[in-house]
């Protein structure tokens, strides 16, 4: 039989398969709570610092994983070093060289030796503790097997913005002076009379750059992770067989895509710090 053939084989077998699922009764039906998969459940009630709770909660745990990872992937990258790489050694190495390369040094004219190991290591952070978040841990309700990443956390993304927005200015105060450089945002070559206004529309868009750049990144984790945690609830919610299958099966495509969404989301926080301290190095004079 020709490959058509047994491709069409397969088709029917599955929608026959399929039906007859739709035959067989479900078992009961159970109630899931979505939300509670995101909260930030406290594991050790530790005391505060001032306005700040030192307790160690679900993100907290999460990014001690990302560490250890990341920690432990080092070590065995520096232990193994070959002149001819294995299959690890050039998967490090081509991260390596994406973030140097195609990150740091595609946008930064100037001060790209001195950034890269800033915007390497965030890159490096956020992609890790992306990826763990797509692997079941058993830190849900009940210590259930979940998904979750501390990216989909806001303070998590707030502070790794806030990191970006210091380094941004000091990078800029450093190069230019403190006094030049908060003067030339107003481009020097506008009319004078728009300069004040000019002035005040980038200082506006610095604060909201890091508002965006911490946003973006929590937004885009939490709705993938919402969307996985809803589609295998409704699995367990429905009581069909027949249904249960389907949205398994497009929660394996949305589990696919969160892949994709892990890397680019580490992409482009990493290249848009390096736009950030790139144009703060090199203002218009």
């Amino acid at each position: 039989m020709t490959r058509k053939t047994w491709m069409w084989l397969f088709v029917v077998a599955g929608l026959v398969l399929w039906g007859l699922l739709v035959l067989v009764p479900g078992g009961h039906k159970q109630e899931v709570d979505v939300a509670g998969e995101f909260v930030a459940e406290t594991y050790i009630r530790l005391p505060s610092l001032g306005p700040v709770d030192m307790s160690v909660t679900k993100p907290v745990v999460y990014l001690w994983v990302a560490l250890v990872v990341i920690a432990v992937a080092s070590l065995a990258v520096n232990r193994t070093l070959k002149t001819h790489p294995g299959r690890f050694q050039y998967a490090a190495e081509t991260v390596y060289e994406l973030a140097r390369d195609g990150i740091t040094g595609s946008v930064m004219k100037r001060g790209a030796a001195t950034w890269f190991p800033y915007i390497g290591s965030v890159f490096v952070f956020i992609l890790v503790n992306n990826v763990v978040g797509l692997i079941p841990l058993p830190l849900g309700k009940h210590h259930q097997p979940a998904f979750y990443a501390a990216t989909a956390n806001l303070y998590c993304t707030a502070g790794l913005a806030l990191c970006t927005f210091v380094f941004t200015h000091y990078a800029g105060i450093r190069t230019n002076g403190p006094v030049h450089y908060f003067v030339n945002w107003a481009p020097p070559s506008a009319p004078l009379v728009l300069r004040p206004v000019l002035w005040l529309i980038h200082a506006v868009s610095e604060a909201f750059r890091l508002v965006s750049l911490s946003v973006r990144l929590f937004a885009n984790m939490l709705a993938g992770h919402a969307i996985l945690a809803v589609f295998f609830a409704m699995a367990l919610m429905f009581q069909s067989y027949a249904a249960a299958v389907l949205l398994q099966g497009g929660s394996v495509l949305i589990y696919l895509f969160e892949i994709f969404v892990a890397f680019i989301q580490a992409f482009i926080f990493a290249i848009l710090s390096a736009v950030y301290i790139g144009g703060a190095i090199d203002q218009e004079h």
